[in-house]
């Protein structure tokens, strides 16, 4: 079951990640509303690339699993900043990144046998 998560984890950052680097027009419009140059998107993009190839290489590398999730922790709360803080859109635009914030924290804690 941890597998699955970390596969739907994964494939849902992979893909906002390609998003970001390709600059979809909707992706666009909401960094302007976050009010961040699209430079720092790309930069996020690349970041969550990285994060879901750890996220799924992690499904025969426990280490990475922490490493990724850790990364994703930090992604998720700097999202729900934008969305909230910077952007001031509605509590229901932070569930995607709550629910990726709530997924990386069980699959820490899931792992977390790997350092006893």
């Amino acid at each position: 079951m941890i597998t699955f998560f970390q596969i739907i984890l994964a494939t849902f950052i992979l893909i906002g990640g390609f998003i970001k680097i390709f600059r979809v027009p909707f992706q666009v419009e909401h960094w302007q509303n976050y009010r961040y140059p699209l430079w720092f998107m790309s930069i996020i993009g690349l970041i969550e690339l990285i994060g879901s190839i750890g996220m799924f290489s992690g499904i025969w590398n426990e280490y990475l699993v922490l490493g990724s999730g850790t990364l994703f922790i930090f992604l998720m709360i700097g999202a729900i900043h934008a969305h909230m803080f910077r952007a001031h859109q509605s509590i229901v635009t932070v569930i995607p990144a709550t629910i990726c914030l709530v997924l990386s924290t069980l699959l820490i804690f899931s792992n977390l046998e790997v350092f006893s």
